[in-house]
């Protein structure tokens, strides 16, 4: 008899477990060989996973809808093996496993679906416990950055895969930045950044890189976001930050403008992106060239490039 091992996905976005246990499998020394799923019955997929192979001594076997196959019968129950077999059988469930009474579960291998912590210091300890996994130290910058970009597990996963690319033991804020989300995306991230430290060949750069495949509003919506934060920093100070529901890196990019720019300046171009955005929806505005004199003005602007005032 085969020992089970069953996966309590949770979510269909937790698919990266069953890759992961597989490789646990197959470092001691399992072989791939089939994926079935619970279509057939109980009898079946003992008769199939019982034999041994020609070649290979030790083989697994990957059953997918495991939901499907009912309890397990009792008339088997004498059978069970526990870890150490020479087959092993592993049981995808897409949510609880309850096939096995309790008195088997000693010779089951039961991994639970593992929901993402819900407050942020568990999160954040759990991302840099998933790059620990890999061989990786990550810093908690780093960790709280990914926080704030991802939120779907499957995806992080993936992130976090992606970072390994670099060969870097250790993954830091700067990593992150260059590695995660796609080229558009940190083209986006870089301009961002860029233009809250004031740098105006930086952000011309990023900018023509960004043009290349973002929507001009998304853009613009993504600018006004980040200096309205600075712009209520630099007049209110970081406790408005809080109240806006800014999280940890944009709070900390909102306080870099708020010391490089006068509040004035900021409300400025905040008032400047507000009125490009509402007539680009109306079919008036003057497109990129528009967003990049209102970025180079602000930047160039020391005192304000307004009389005008923003209280």
């Amino acid at each position: 008899m085969p020992h089970f091992v069953a996966v309590e996905l949770g979510s269909p976005h937790q698919r990266s477990v069953v890759t992961h246990v597989l490789e646990k499998i197959k470092a001691h020394g399992y072989e791939l060989a089939g994926k079935l799923d619970g279509s057939m019955t109980w009898d079946e997929l003992l008769a199939m996973t019982s034999t041994r192979g020609l070649f290979m001594d030790r083989l697994a076997y990957l059953v997918d809808d495991a939901e499907a196959l009912g309890p397990f019968p009792s008339k088997f129950e004498g059978w069970l093996e526990g870890k150490g077999a020479l087959n092993v059988v592993l049981l995808v469930y897409g949510n609880r496993c309850n096939a096995f009474p309790n008195k088997m579960m000693e010779k089951v291998t039961l991994i639970p679906s593992r929901k993402p912590p819900h407050r942020k210091k568990d999160r954040i300890k759990h991302i840099m416990d998933m790059a620990a996994e890999k061989g990786m130290t990550m810093t908690q910058e780093a960790a709280i950055l990914l926080d704030e970009w991802i939120e779907d597990p499957e995806e992080m996963a993936t992130e976090i895969e992606k970072l390994l690319l670099a060969e870097s033991k250790t993954v830091t804020l700067d990593l992150v930045k260059e590695l995660s989300k796609d080229e558009g995306s940190r083209a986006l991230f870089r301009l961002l950044d860029d233009l809250c430290f004031k740098d105006e060949k930086a952000v011309i750069l990023a900018l023509k890189q960004v043009q290349k495949g973002a929507e001009l509003l998304m853009v613009i919506a993504a600018i006004y976001n980040r200096l309205r934060l600075a712009s209520f920093s630099a007049s209110f100070g970081e406790k408005s930050l809080d109240a806006l529901g800014a999280r940890f890196y944009q709070s900390k990019m909102a306080r870099v403008a708020a010391k490089l720019y006068d509040k004035k300046t900021l409300w400025k171009a905040v008032a400047s992106l507000a009125l490009l955005s509402g007539a680009e929806k109306m079919g008036m505005g003057r497109g990129w060239l528009g967003l990049e004199l209102i970025l180079l003005e602000m930047i160039r602007t020391q005192p304000p490039f307004s009389h005008q005032s923003f209280s």
